[in-house]
Formats: structure tokens, sequence, C-alpha cells
């Protein structure tokens, strides 16, 4: 059957920043007029120049260290830690359990949970079955899709998630087989499908949007109406929209 999720019983995952050496100071022997220097002083990002309001990475790329710093503070700022997700839920579940999972680095369980939570999602006859019809996925609650890619996005610092997929599948444009070579469920040089759960990344750091999966095997249907789930809806492309049927009522 396309478009169908089977559920499989869930079974019982750095880098130094080196610091850069104070640049010394020479004495001059000659006679002649010394010439001026600016100083390097010791920052934590590394060497910085005590005159000037530029520092060592505006030489490569024109953008202050300062700059960038704030960009990912603000980022990571935005993405929030696990303890602040709130577990909201309008079919009353708990997903306490897959955040625990995520927060330990259980990325195979977090996987399988997530898969038994969009079943539960999806009502008692799709628990009942085991698996989740397509047509199902409209009717979940789009508070209890977001608390999930809100989980999956905190404990993966921004990589992985339902909405980052659905910024993966709008890159390719829609198309399966760029989506799939995009999030890494590919493999070869005919893109052949990684054998589940094996060959699949239960790592931190696998390709942007490679978890959590979904079945795809016998159809992408199911995958994509997660995806264009109203609860991964752009919200400045709503809003946009909104704006501008607004402004030709009469």
């Amino acid at each position: 059957m396309r478009g169908v999720m089977r559920m499989r019983k869930v079974g019982g995952t750095g880098t130094a920043r080196g610091k850069n050496g104070l640049v010394g100071r020479t004495t001059n022997t000659n006679t002649t007029a010394p010439v001026w220097r600016p100083r390097a002083r010791a920052t934590r990002g590394g060497v910085g120049l005590r005159a000037g309001k530029s520092d060592l990475s505006s030489l490569f790329d024109g953008t202050p260290s300062s700059a960038k710093g704030a960009g990912k503070k603000k980022e990571k700022e935005d993405q929030g830690g696990l303890d602040q997700v709130e577990l909201k839920s309008d079919l009353g579940l708990d997903y306490g359990l897959l955040r625990d999972l995520l927060e330990a680095g259980e990325w195979e369980k977090a996987d399988d949970e997530t898969r038994l939570k969009l079943i539960q999602m999806a009502g008692e006859e799709a628990v009942l079955r085991g698996w989740v019809y397509f047509t199902e996925v409209k009717d979940i609650p789009a508070a209890d899709l977001q608390t999930v890619d809100k989980l999956w996005l905190a404990a993966s610092g921004g990589r992985y998630g339902y909405s980052v997929q659905k910024k993966a599948w709008i890159k390719s444009r829609k198309v399966w087989t760029k989506f799939f070579q995009e999030i890494d469920w590919v493999q070869g040089e005919n893109n052949a499908y990684r054998k589940w759960p094996l060959e699949f990344i239960w790592e931190a750091d696998a390709k942007k949007g490679h978890l959590p999966l979904t079945n795809a095997l016998r159809g992408t249907q199911l995958l994509q109406a997660v995806l264009e789930h109203p609860a991964f809806e752009d919200k400045k492309k709503k809003v946009s929209t909104k704006i501008g049927t607004d402004s030709v009522k009469i």
C-alpha cells in the first residue's frame, strides 16, 4: 500500500577550538625613526588588532567576528533548549519520552518514538492497524506536530525536524529524487534508497534534514502530507498573502 507508515518495535549518539598564539614584539635597533604598527592583543576568538574597528576576520569576508558571533547567539536563542520546549498536545499525548531520548542522544530510539507518536496522532484506527494513511494527516492538530518538530530542532541545534525537511523539499523544487539526495536518504550512483534502519545515520552530525525518518519506499504520499501540513507553513509567506488579499477587497 502506498503512502503508509509501518510501526516497528522500539529497540534498544566536538570540535575543540584552538587558541592562536600572541604576536610577539621585536626590538628595533636601527637609528631611523621607528615605524608604528598596531600591536596584536589576545581575544577569545583568536588574535585581534588593538587599533581600528575591524578584526582579522574582516580581511577574509568583510564580516567582523563579533557580528558572526551575535548571529550565532541569536540563532541559538531562537532554537532554545529541550527544557524550554513546551510539550503541548491538543490530543492529550505525552511527549516526555521523546524529549528524554533526544536529550540522551538516542537518535534511533527517538525516531521510533516519533513514528509511534505520529500513529497515535492519527487516531484509534491508525493505532489498531499500526500505520498511518496519508489522508489521516490533515486531521492531526498542528500543535502536536509542532511539539515534535521543536523537540527535534532543539536537540539537534536546528539540523533535524519536519520543518527542516520542508525547507529542503522546497529547495529541491519538490522533486523527490533531489530531496532524498539533499537529506542523504539515498546513496550510490543509482541513488538507491538506504536500507532501514541499518544504513541510516543515527548521529548528531548527519546531513541536515536526515532525521526523523518517514517511510517512502511504497510512495511519498504520507511524507508529502506531513510536509504540507499547516503546522509547517511559512508564516511570513502566509502573512504576506493575507495582506495581499486584504488589499484588493472593496
